[in-house]
This record gives C-alpha cells, sequence and structure tokens, in this order.
C-alpha cells in the first residue's frame, strides 16, 4: 500500500462514482466530503469512544484505526476504560491507550465512534475539555438520541449498528482490500451484537449485505458464535442464576425486571461486565413481556440500567431520554452517579406502569 493512503480519497464524491450503498445511508454527501478533506488535510488524529465500551464502540474505533494505520498519519485511540479482557480473542492488538496524553499528542481532528453524547465520556473528556471543545470533531454513529452538536456528524440512525456504518465508510475511503481479517471480524462481532443476531427490527436488507461482505472478507464467524454465546464463566452463571432466581413482574409479565446491588457480585464472584447478555438470552425471552431491563449497581455506586422492549413495546428511546440518557426504540439504558439503587427501581416501575 501507498504511504499515502488519501490520494484515493480524490474520486470518491463524483456523483457518478458514489457507490449505492453510501447513497443508501442516510448521510448527507456533503458532510462525507468535509469529512474526505479533513481526512487528508489533518496530519495527528485522535480516536475516542464511550466509557464501558461495548461491542460496537471497539469495533468500529479498531477498524477505522487499522484502516489509517498506514497512511501518513500520525494516529492515536484512547478510551475512558481499558479494551475488556472478553475482546481479546477477535485479535490481541491494542489500539487503544486509555492513559494517553492527549495534550502532548496535539490532534488536529478528533473522531469519535459509537458516542449518542457527552454524558457518555468521563475524565477523558473533561481532563481535556480545551482540546475536545477547540479541535474539529466528526461523530461516527447511529443512535436516535444522538444530538448531533460536533462538527460533522455522520448518523444514520437506520444503520443497525456504528459499525455499518464505519464500514461502508472505509470501503468507500480505501477500498474493500484494505480490510484485513481482523478487521472484517471485528466489524462483524458488532453488526451481530446490535442487531441481536439479526432479530431486532433495526436489523435490514444493507446489514444482512453487509454481514455477507465481511464473511467473504474471511471474517471468523464461528470464533464470534463460540466466545459470544458458547462460552460462559462459572462467576457469570452463578451471577445469572442469582438474577433470575428473584425476578421481578409486574402488569401480568408486560413489566420484567430486576435489580443487581453490588453484593451479587461479590458473593458471585463476578463482575457488573458478566451482566452481558442476561437480558437478550433470558429477560427478553419472558411470554406476554413488552418491557424488560435490569438496573445494577456499579463498584463506584454508579447506578445503571439496561432495556430491552418489544416492537409493540415502550419507545425506549424517548423513555431513557426522560430519565437523562436513550439509545434505540428497543434498546436503551442510562447512567445514575451516588443514587440509591431502590429509589432508582421504584422511579423506573412508577413511569413504566404509566406507559403499559
Amino acid at each position: 500500500m501507498s504511504k499515502n493512503n488519501f490520494d484515493i480519497l480524490n474520486f470518491i464524491y463524483n456523483d457518478s462514482l458514489i457507490t449505492k450503498n453510501i447513497k443508501n445511508m442516510n448521510i448527507n454527501k456533503d458532510d462525507l466530503e468535509k469529512f474526505r478533506h479533513l481526512l487528508e488535510k489533518s496530519e495527528r488524529i485522535l480516536l475516542i469512544n464511550h466509557r464501558r465500551m461495548d461491542w460496537d464502540a471497539y469495533g468500529s474505533l479498531y477498524a477505522f484505526y487499522k484502516a489509517l494505520e498506514n497512511s501518513d498519519k500520525t494516529i492515536a485511540a484512547t478510551s475512558e476504560d481499558p479494551i475488556p479482557d472478553t475482546y481479546y480473542f477477535l485479535t490481541e492488538d491494542r489500539v487503544i491507550d486509555e492513559n494517553l496524553d492527549i495534550r502532548a499528542f496535539k490532534p488536529d481532528l478528533i473522531i469519535y465512534f459509537d458516542v449518542a453524547g457527552i454524558e457518555q465520556f468521563g475524565a477523558r473528556y473533561t481532563d481535556y475539555l480545551d482540546i475536545f471543545l477547540w479541535t474539529p470533531t466528526i461523530c461516527i454513529d447511529h443512535h436516535k438520541t444522538n444530538p448531533g452538536i460536533w462538527n460533522i456528524n455522520l448518523i444514520d440512525v437506520n444503520s443497525s449498528s456504528t459499525c455499518e456504518i464505519t464500514y461502508e465508510i472505509i470501503k468507500e475511503f480505501f477500498g474493500k482490500n484494505i480490510i484485513t481479517r481482523d478487521m472484517a471480524t471485528s466489524l462483524l462481532m458488532w453488526v451481530i451484537t446490535d442487531t441481536n443476531s439479526f432479530f431486532n427490527t433495526n436489523s435490514s436488507a444493507n446489514s444482512l449485505l453487509v454481514a455477507s461482505e465481511l464473511i467473504e472478507l474471511w471474517a471468523r464467524h464461528q470464533d464470534i458464535i463460540i466466545n459470544l454465546f458458547k462460552k460462559k464463566s462459572y462467576s457469570k452463571i452463578k451471577l445469572w442464576w442469582k438474577v433470575l432466581e428473584w425476578l421481578k413482574s409486574i402488569k401480568e409479565n408486560k413489566i420484567v425486571w430486576n435489580i443487581v446491588p453490588k453484593s451479587y457480585f461479590i458473593e458471585t464472584w463476578s463482575s457488573d461486565k458478566d451482566i452481558t447478555g442476561l437480558l437478550d438470552e433470558f429477560l427478553s425471552t419472558v411470554t406476554w413481556s413488552l418491557v424488560v431491563f435490569i438496573i445494577y449497581e456499579l463498584e463506584n455506586g454508579t447506578i445503571k440500567a439496561t432495556f430491552r422492549s418489544k416492537e409493540n413495546g415502550v419507545d425506549l428511546a424517548d423513555f431513557c431520554t426522560m430519565l437523562w440518557w436513550g439509545w434505540h426504540k428497543q434498546a436503551a439504558g442510562f447512567i445514575r452517579l451516588q443514587w440509591n439503587i431502590y429509589e432508582i427501581e421504584q422511579e423506573v416501575i412508577n413511569k413504566l406502569s404509566e406507559l403499559v
């Protein structure tokens, strides 16, 4: 690959050459042109995702980092948290430096991945607030609740995931040949998780097409299935059993939930990361349920709530926005700092009972 792989960008925005997939995405063509221009002229590019990064936040950042890696640009990636150990079956390439001195790096362009709002940042943002406010910013995202406050907003709420958008941009800017097997696997992983294995209503024909193309690029789809669905630690199973044993419901099982105080994690030798999968694999399958959720307590006393709803259930993006966060219509959540978990449980139940 040539040293300056941005030469290929020069032809992209000729109308006759824009690909069908980019046209089908709800992203403004002029914004893509501005993105291309900023990439061309920038020399020090910082990539960042949200705190407590999920599959989609990591996969999109990782793939774009690798796409830029062999250019003549200086690239760095950071996040509030280190990469979770469970992600390393994808690649052992540690592209994220959670301790990066952003001021010393001196970025002239910042790209956000899967960030739905500034409340999803932590100290990485507040400690370097002046840099984030005065440096050109681009946000690649798919959340309905994204305020679109960045300099360039590449936000498509109809895409299944940020990885789906990122894949189309990489393919358009650099061509499919730049995508390695690890990149393809990372992107496919997040498309699968954000669509709940193509079950959620955000799954589209383009989502399936992207998945097909990534498998053609040798994405390790069997590794994804094994690590995502076929492997669970003993402590994780114990935690799930404890949560399911005392499951709660009202409104004839239309609302199903449980809370997970910090003591549950201590008793089962598990962590809040072990909550992942419980909603989609168990609670969402309860017959007649319209809304299911889990409220759990993090180590620092922060309370996090995660929700799922059926297609004819509550619009969770709007509901969770009222409680200070959001995401999607059928999958959303919020975080409260230093609150009592039982008080939050009662507040959520009172509000949901008015809607169901």
